[in-house]
């Protein structure tokens, strides 16, 4: 029998045509799981994202979306990468779990397009992923405007046995399931009162409609099947190929100027990093020394200078020099000079280092850790790339993936608690320069766990001042009363829990004000090692 419920085909052979699922070869099976998929995709954004908009809810969609694009997908999913986009997925949702962020959302939005990509059998390219999301608006309409019923949809409906299956035997239950409930009183009340409650609950949600919420559904649904289901072909940026093809030997012009210039830097590099090592190297710094200037500062000049050796090694080692049968002779150079670069990115590290073994370490200057690392990836890979003739478009990619996959491990790394962490640690073992972190600088829940180690230090200004700053949180916590299930934060509810266990801090202080001018005066003895 032929359908006249009509499902986009990928991709049809004409777009215009009123043939039916059946016609286009597309089973009806396939039909349902995208438009099951689409629609609880646009629920759950609606009362996750749009009527929520909290990190949890967004944590559960996180979860939720690898599933549908598994569910509805066509084609045979890159199981590599979807792997590894549902583990890096799931750390995300625990990190929104236990304390959100706007970074850490970004990331769920990158991931939630690697997996629509994975799930499609592609390779989720950083590029390609930008367009891939720019598109899929685009596409969603395309597929939508392909589902279409005929007047004799209806009959497709009646007529089929399969939905005909699952349809008879819930109403043969609902209707003899009716009749047993009428027949115990005590059920008629239990379920009286279900239903009246469900109805209540469909009344509140109805009630608290907002104009904005139709266009969202929308847009939602819209982007949802774009990402479902995308359109082949699926574009990709450059070269498809990790390799150049036969490069005919030829000597390069700029051989001369490129091996001179690998000499030069080579050189110069060697007597830079023996001034560096012979001067912040394993040595006690004098009273005044300018850390903020070596070694915050000076660090990312430094990181600069490898950003600009990766860029140098790129253009230097193009297509013009890898065919130059000459060119093994300059490689050598670029094997001295490689070397030299990661006895630079040492320096960057230590630099970084001293200054937090200074005055102890923060979210920027974890920031910093993270960056020199992706720095230092990127250099590798253009190593790689010359000692194996890689191409441009391998690159260009791999660095993409390596940042983008940097910036997503800082997301989910708790910073907070790491950076605070250290700082309490040094301090407890007499060493109270880094105190200036937990004094001047803001403290989100996880990182006020860690400063429980300090609230008996021997020296009376810090531990008072941790007291303090404790007692203004528990004020905050108790203020604010019982939160929506949706706001749920793990680091926020266990640091509610450990306040309880110390019910001494919010009576060791007066006032508000003598909360206040405590902390003050930690901040004013702090600021000292600032």
């Amino acid at each position: 029998m032929s359908s006249n419920l009509s499902t986009p085909a990928d991709p049809p052979s004409n777009p215009s045509s009123n043939l039916s699922s059946k016609d286009l070869g597309i089973p009806i099976r396939l039909a349902t799981r995208e438009i099951t998929a689409a629609l609880v995709w646009t629920f759950a954004a609606d009362v996750l994202i749009f009527r929520l908009a909290t990190y949890l809810s967004i944590a559960i969609f996180l979860v939720l979306t690898p599933i549908l694009f598994r569910y509805a997908a066509k084609n045979l999913p890159h199981r590599r990468s979807l792997a590894i986009c549902g583990a890096l997925s799931g750390l995300v949702a625990l990190r929104l779990l236990w304390q959100g962020s706007p970074l850490a959302i970004f990331s769920a939005t990158l991931l939630v397009v690697a997996m629509s990509m994975a799930a499609s059998g592609v390779v989720p390219f950083v590029l390609e992923g930008f367009l891939w999301l720019g598109r899929s608006f685009v596409d969603g309409t395309n597929r939508i405007s392909r589902y279409r019923f005929t007047c004799q949809a209806i009959d497709q409906v009646r007529n089929h046995h399969r939905l005909a299956s699952v349809l008879l035997p819930v109403a043969a239950v609902l209707a003899f399931g009716g009749i047993f409930v009428m027949a115990n009183p005590d059920l008629v009340s239990w379920v009286g009162g279900h239903v009246t409650s469900a109805w209540n609950i469909t009344l509140d949600w109805f009630s608290s409609f907002s104009v904005w919420e139709i266009p969202f559904c929308v847009l939602a649904l819209t982007i949802g099947m774009g990402l479902i289901r995308p359109l082949s072909p699926y574009l990709r940026f450059g070269d498809q190929s990790e390799v150049d093809g036969e490069i005919a030997s030829s000597e390069s012009g700029l051989y001369s100027a490129y091996r001179n210039t690998l000499i030069a830097v080579t050189t110069l590099f060697a007597a830079y990093l023996c001034f560096e090592f012979w001067t912040l190297w394993r040595r006690d710094f004098p009273e005044g020394f300018y850390y903020a200037g070596y070694a915050h500062q000076g660090a990312a000049w430094l990181t600069i200078a490898l950003g600009l050796a990766t860029v140098s090694l790129s253009v230097i080692f193009g297509r013009s020099l890898l065919a130059d049968p000459r060119m093994p002779k300059v490689r050598w150079w670029a094997w001295i000079w490689s070397a030299e670069n990661l006895l630079l990115a040492l320096a960057v590290y230590n630099r970084l280092l001293i200054y937090i073994g200074y005055n102890g370490m923060t979210q920027l200057r974890m920031v910093g850790l993270f960056g020199i690392t992706a720095v230092v990836i990127g250099f590798a890979l253009v190593v790689y790339k010359i000692a194996t003739t890689k191409n441009f478009w391998w690159l260009l990619r791999s660095q993409m993936l390596a940042l983008t996959i940097v910036v997503i491990a800082y997301s989910i790394t708790p910073v907070d608690y790491v950076s605070h962490r250290y700082n309490v640690s040094r301090v407890n073992s007499g060493y109270s320069a880094p105190s200036v972190m937990l004094a001047v600088k803001p403290i989100s829940d996880e990182g006020l766990l860690s400063t429980f180690h300090l609230i008996e230090h021997p020296d009376p200004i810090i531990r008072e001042g941790v007291q303090a700053r404790l007692a203004i949180r528990q004020a905050e916590l108790t203020a604010a009363g019982k939160t929506h299930w949706s706001e749920l934060q793990g680091s926020t509810r266990l640091l509610a829990t450990r306040l309880a266990e110390h019910p001494n801090l919010s009576t060791q202080f007066d006032s508000p004000v003598d909360r206040q001018s405590t902390l003050q005066r930690f901040k004013d003895y702090a600021m000292q090692w600032y």
